[in-house]
């Protein structure tokens, strides 16, 4: 590598300590490249050497104590002998004294041997050539004068004589005070047309001290001014110099002879002393950017061309290890790490060579060893002569920036919670995946999974969001640790993991590796606390080819797969098939001509009505929304409203029915019928964020309805989802007056607790229980248990879905106050519910029960009923007979029945399973078996449980017969009866 040759240094180093000499000389030869150094020991020896070439010296560095004189001596000579050479003065003490006589006596610079010294001498010596090379150049510089003078042929003499013997001094003259000031700028900041003013006294119009006064006080002009006056008045003159005349020069004989040393003499002050300001002002900027280079955070190193390190900041020992005494004399190259190739530093120095300037990113090593990343800029610096003398770099560690950018990198494509592959990844990898697969052929299938997790938002809602987080890493863990190192594992958003296999000969194995980890996400998961998590997963699988042949489209298929295992109740796996795309369309077209409906005003209240058990009479409705669709008719509810619920326009359509049915009351209540009430059901979402309290408070001002007039409906999953949080919702809700029924009752999971602090005024029965109440003892038990539970707390009962009599009449008989169902009414419009009210539709009346002894007989064969008929025809028995279990179950719901007596053997249900479910379902009865053959175990079954009073033979003889069914009409009048009025409905009889 060539570099640049800098300007050599000469000097003369005058020194009698050989031992100091030799570690100056190797400072200096370290601090300036190309120095000629010449060294002698005393004063004689360097006038010698000055008197023989005084002109190979650019500084002279001389001792202050030399064996014959000291350096005083020398500088003293120096000056005598006009050489023009700067001295710089080298002592041990530390003196101020003695350092303010040196610089007095004409030295240059002052450096004590103290501390580090050495480092001081090279600049002190560079920068004492340098003033002495300014000197040269003001030496040599023309100077133009401004000459006042009216006579002409003064100016005459005066102007012959300097081009004779000073051709460097140039005359501008005027002829009067006036003229001069014309010609000088009226304020500093101004360009002086002139380097020396020569005014002569007396001018004409302004003298010499008016000129004076206005350039010096008025205009604080710094030009020097020579004042010639053929007076030699010591007044004169001190006027003058107080007034600011540089010098004052008397017309004598010898006046010529020395007029042009006072203009050089003058001239030059002015410039040294600009000189001196220029310096003080480049020495507080040196001071300043010394302090900023101290500070800086970016690592400074200075060298020379060789290049040898000169001088380092702080920010350098932190960026590399290295400290200033072991970086200083070094080359840079101890930095190099070896990661760039010789080809790159080629570049990088033709670069600083051509224009002076490189920057670039390069890979360094710190003393530690550790390489590292660093932005780099070289600048060259030059000398006054425009060659280059030093080398200044600025580095600054990139290692943070690359590690950020490397983090950001990954952010990119991998998700921040679970650490896998997100969907920009993902799809990179399937889109690779495919590619292998397009060029092997058979046989290397790839199949596509997406986990959605169920019950995950249930977690995340009521335990928080940290827990939710939990989950997911643990979900990821759990599926990560049981895949192929081939597959690729993703998560995209929310609860949504993807699973890539590919390489599959058979696609069979991705749906085998798709349930072991469904299997496996069932598994409990461990909380922080110590609290456990379960959840579930709905998978959806897509294959290329037949699902498709790139990323997208096998993703989205997956995708709506995913969607329809869901749907089918979680825990499903489904495949993409071309039924679910068209799905996925019909849904999508639906979504948008829902956003439209409720702008074209197509939805429409349907009310059912609800109807008092013990009146028979309508006493509200429920409203119920329908979607008119033009051209397609009424679209079910089912179909639009989960939608509605998915795609957040719940909440508008929620606000519309609150706000028709209000409405429609108010219609009502001002065509008289004031009594009447109306439910609206409330959704999930419309309860948690649709401001539901707004919305209904708002309503019945507009409409100007009684709050109490008004029932909002809320499932009972709507309310322990954030129970708590529904406890204050229902406060505010109530608050307003309006009364509030928990839905589908039974159906979820609901604390008792809970359930005694919802300030509600109505409990519906699920018609899932009300189906199967006259058949089905679970059924029954719900039932008869909510009813009696209800009452106990105050709460008003409401059974949904009631469609048969015995239904209707098993209700009646266990105290339900009230129902809806298809027995009565189906869902009707507004103005066939208002007639309704006006027709004053109601149920049949309530049967009074009667107190004669009743008997059910149950036997499939039609003989079998006639003839125990004609035995009981003198009884005085009311007998009620039927051909099966089931018809028996019904009679038993809407008729008061004291004794039944069964036949065992019976097609669908026998004897003694009837009789074991009428112990749960009619428990105040008395149960008798009556048969033709003795099935053992399940008759001593039904004994042993209480479901049977007595059994009794076929054939049977009439009189013993009569004797057992007066027996059991004692017994139950005497037994059954009695604690049958101090039971709960639907507890069983013992």
């Amino acid at each position: 590598m060539t570099e640049h040759p800098s300007p050599s240094l000469r000097v003369l180093y005058v020194e009698d300590n050989a031992l100091d000499a030799d570690l100056v000389r190797r400072a200096l030869e370290r601090q300036l490249p190309g120095l000629r150094l010449d060294i002698v020991g005393t004063v004689a020896e360097a006038r010698g050497r000055l008197a023989e070439k005084a002109r190979d010296y650019d500084v002279v560095l001389v001792d202050l104590q030399l064996p014959d004189g000291s350096g005083f001596e020398l500088l003293a000579d120096i000056h005598e002998r006009d050489l023009h050479l700067p001295v710089v003065m080298l002592t041990a003490s530390g003196d101020q004294t003695t350092a303010l006589a040196a610089l007095k006596a004409g030295a240059d610079d002052y450096v004590s041997k103290r501390g580090r010294y050495v480092d001081r001498l090279g600049p002190s010596l560079a920068a004492a050539a340098a003033r002495q090379r300014a000197r040269r150049t003001i030496h040599r510089h023309p100077v133009r004068v401004l000459f006042a003078e009216q006579n002409e042929i003064h100016v005459d003499r005066v102007r012959r004589h300097l081009a004779r013997h000073a051709p460097q001094i140039t005359l501008d003259v005027v002829a009067s005070g006036v003229e001069v000031l014309a010609r000088l700028p009226v304020s500093p900041d101004g360009v002086l047309p002139c380097d020396v003013v020569l005014l002569d006294d007396r001018l004409a119009g302004e003298d010499a001290f008016e000129v004076m006064k206005v350039v010096r006080i008025e205009r604080s002009l710094d030009v020097p001014v020579v004042l010639v006056s053929e007076q030699d008045d010591e007044d004169l003159v001190f006027a003058a110099k107080r007034l600011g005349v540089s010098e004052y020069l008397e017309k004598n004989e010898t006046y010529l002879d020395r007029l042009p040393a006072v203009l050089e003499k003058v001239h030059q002050e002015v410039l040294l002393q600009r000189e001196h300001v220029r310096e003080q002002e480049l020495g507080e900027r040196l001071r300043l950017y010394g302090v900023a280079l101290e500070s800086s955070r970016e690592a400074v190193i200075i060298t020379d061309l060789t290049p040898r390190i000169l001088a380092v900041n702080p920010a350098f020992t932190r960026l590399t290890g290295y400290t200033e005494a072991e970086a200083l004399g070094q080359n840079p190259n101890i930095l190099r790490s070896g990661r760039q190739e010789p080809a790159f530093f080629r570049t990088m120095w033709e670069s600083i060579k051509t224009v002076g300037f490189w920057e670039g990113e390069v890979w360094n090593r710190r003393k530690d060893g550790e390489v590292f990343p660093q932005w780099l800029s070289i600048h060259t610096v030059r000398d006054e002569a425009g060659d280059p003398s030093h080398y200044v770099a600025l580095a600054s560690d990139l290692s943070q920036l690359k590690h950020s950018e490397e983090k950001l990198r990954h952010l990119a494509h991998f998700d921040l919670l679970t650490d896998l592959p997100n969907r920009v990844l993902l799809e990179v990898r399937l889109e690779h995946a495919l590619e292998r697969a397009r060029r092997h052929g058979l046989g290397h299938g790839v199949a596509v999974m997406v986990f959605d997790l169920d019950r995950f938002k249930t977690i995340n809602d009521s335990l928080g969001h940290s827990a939710g987080d939990a989950v997911l890493q643990a979900v990821a863990e759990r599926l990560r640790s049981r895949l192929r190192s081939e597959d690729t594992l993703a998560r995209l958003v929310g609860d949504q993991f993807v699973v890539v296999m590919e390489g599959l000969a058979d696609f069979r194995d991705a749906e085998r590796m798709a349930r072991e980890l469904q299997t496996l996400l069932d598994e409990p998961f461990t909380l922080p606390g110590a609290r456990e998590a379960y959840v579930s997963s709905s998978v959806g699988i897509s294959v290329c080819p037949e699902d498709g042949d790139t990323a997208q489209v096998l993703l989205d298929k997956a995708n709506t797969a995913a969607h329809r295992a869901k749907e089918m109740g979680g825990g499903q796996l489904s495949y993409y098939t071309g039924e679910l795309n068209s799905q996925a369309l019909t849904t999508l077209e639906l979504e948008v001509a829902l956003r439209r409906a409720l702008e074209r005003g197509e939805f429409v209240l349907y009310y059912q009505p609800k109807v008092d058990l013990v009146t028979g009479r309508i006493s509200g409705a429920e409203a119920l929304i329908r979607w008119e669709r033009p051209g397609l008719g009424l679209v079910p509810p089912l179909k639009f409203i989960p939608l509605a619920e998915r795609c957040g326009l719940i909440v508008p359509i929620g606000a519309w029915v609150v706000d028709e049915a209000c409405r429609q009351l108010r219609a009502w209540m001002d065509d008289g019928m004031v009594h009447v009430n109306v439910a609206v059901n409330v959704s999930a979402r419309q309860f948690r964020s649709g401001d539901l309290e707004g919305t209904v408070a708002a309503a019945l001002k507009r409409h100007e309805v009684e709050p109490g007039r008004l029932m909002l409906e809320l499932t009972e999953s709507i309310l322990m989802e954030r129970p708590e949080e529904a406890v204050q919702h229902l406060v505010a809700l109530k608050r307003l007056g309006v009364r509030l029924s928990l839905d589908d009752f039974g159906t979820g999971y609901s604390s008792l607790g809970y359930l005694s602090r919802f300030p509600i005024d109505q409990l519906k029965i699920d018609r899932s229980f009300v189906t199967d109440i006259v058949s089905d003892p679970s059924s029954a038990i719900i039932a008869t248990s909510v009813i009696g539970l209800a009452h106990r707390m105050g709460i008003e009962v409401v059974a949904e879905g009631v469609e048969t009599e015995p239904q209707l009449g098993y209700l009646r008989k266990n105290r339900c106050d009230k129902m809806q169902g298809y027995l009565f009414s189906k869902p009707v419009t507004a103005d066939e519910f208002c007639e309704q009210l006006r027709q004053d539709k109601a149920l049949p009346g309530m049967a009074q029960l009667s107190v004669t002894r009743t008997l059910l007989v149950v036997d499939d064969e039609p003989n079998i009923l006639s003839a125990i008929r004609r035995l009981l025809r003198g009884e005085g028995y009311r007998v009620l007979t039927a051909g099966s279990a089931r018809e028996g179950l019904e009679i038993l719901a809407s008729q008061p029945v004291q004794v039944i007596l069964s036949d065992q053997r019976m097609p669908e249900m026998n004897g003694t399973e009837f009789l074991s479910r009428v112990k749960v379902l009619h428990p105040e009865t008395v149960r008798i078996v009556l048969s033709g053959y003795t099935e053992l175990e399940s008759i001593m079954q039904a004994v042993n449980s209480g479901a049977l009073y007595k059994f009794l033979t076929k054939p049977w003889d009439d009189e013993v017969l009569r004797g057992h069914l007066r027996d059991a009409f004692s017994y139950y009048e005497a037994v059954v009866q009695p604690n049958a009025n101090g039971r709960m409905p639907g507890a069983a009889a013992e």
